[in-house]
């Protein structure tokens, strides 16, 4: 999945994937992620069937991280603004 040109604006602005992926317990997702402006604070992770948010937080510019899931479900892609600045992001997901 690419992360491409997602503007996110304000204080707790969630932006989701169009779509969920499937994923069994013990695989795991890498997301790389770069965004600016560069201090602001991003939540990048996953959304599992439950509703719940499983993110990293980063207030440098970018992320290289890996999840691993813990339970079989579907999942989706979100990334969450914690700034008042509207932010722009690029990246991809491995699963």
């Amino acid at each position: 999945i690419r992360i491409a040109g997602v503007g996110a604006g304000g204080i707790g602005a969630l932006v989701t994937a169009d779509q969920d992926f499937p994923m069994e317990a013990g695989e795991t997702v890498m997301i790389k992620a770069s965004y600016s402006p560069v201090d602001a604070s991003v939540d990048f992770g996953l959304i599992d069937s439950d509703g719940s948010f499983h993110y990293f937080n980063t207030n440098e510019g970018n992320l290289n991280k890996t999840i691993k899931i813990k339970e079989r479900g579907y999942y989706t892609l979100a990334v969450r603004n914690n700034s008042s600045d509207t932010i722009n992001v690029s990246g991809y997901v491995n699963y």
